[in-house]
């Protein structure tokens, strides 16, 4: 039924998120799945409620929520589902028309964010949200899906100064799953949040039944690591180094230069 669904949903896409967008997403999930898990069937007005839900439950989970990412194009897609579920009764039209709304939002993002601005490209988030939502209308019209894709080669896409990488104030993309051992209430949530926030940014952090998803950039991984291993063992670990990957995209941009004719 679809409670049962919607909680698998919730709970697996938090599981496997990976990355500030891949949390966020699944946030988006959570919200979405909560709006629509006690009915069987859905009509725009059910389906518009679920969207606002998913955009307040994604807002609440991020610290510092920064317009111009996969949250501004969800809000945008959520504003228009509403406006749109006063008027309209087909689900496909309503369906099709957010779509586009979701992607004008998306266009939109470098004037929310210079160092989008200055490589000239969108938000990378907001790009697979709208993905993940073409994806879900080409299944609402029954559609026989071509997983295979290839990434355009874009010049503007690597094109980001060594100024950006200065701008990497946190060097480490950490994140990993808690698996509680002991109480994670309100106040330790707060509190383990406000120690992350005092050694890095980018804060994400989800509780759900016995996991706790965290996402933190710092500089010290360990630090992290360190305190949420209070609460429970770790799995999912995963830990990248921002400025190498940087790093490696300009050294590629590069070679790429080099090969034109």
């Amino acid at each position: 039924n679809m409670e049962t669904l919607s909680k698998c949903i919730s709970s697996g896409s938090l599981r496997g998120a990976r990355g500030n967008s891949g949390v966020i997403l699944s946030q988006l999930l959570r919200g979405f799945t909560k709006g629509i898990k006690d009915h069987e069937e859905l009509d725009v007005i059910d389906l518009a409620g679920a969207m606002q839900k998913a955009v307040e439950t994604a807002y609440k989970a991020v610290m510092k929520p920064k317009e111009g990412t996969i949250l501004t194009v969800a809000k945008g897609a959520a504003l228009k589902a509403a406006e749109l579920a006063q008027t309209l009764e087909d689900v496909e039209e309503f369906a099709r028309l957010v779509i586009e709304e979701a992607e004008e939002v998306l266009s939109r993002t470098p004037d929310m964010l210079p160092v989008l601005k200055e490589a000239g490209v969108v938000d990378s988030g907001g790009q697979g949200l709208v993905e993940v939502l073409k994806g879900a209308y080409d299944a609402l019209l029954g559609k026989e899906v071509d997983y295979s894709f290839t990434a355009p080669q874009k010049e503007s896409a690597v094109r980001i100064s060594a100024q950006t990488e200065a701008e990497i104030k946190f060097g480490y993309c950490t994140e990993f799953i808690i698996m509680l051992s002991r109480n994670f209430n309100i106040k330790n949530e707060m509190d383990f949040k406000d120690y992350l926030e005092s050694i890095g940014d980018s804060i994400v952090v989800v509780a759900d039944d016995d996991v706790v998803k965290v996402h933190v950039h710092t500089n010290d991984p360990g630090l992290a690591i360190q305190r949420a291993l209070k609460y429970g063992a770790l799995s999912n670990l995963k830990i990248d180094n921002m400025r190498l990957e940087h790093q490696e995209k300009l050294f590629k941009a590069g070679q790429a230069e080099a090969s034109k004719p």
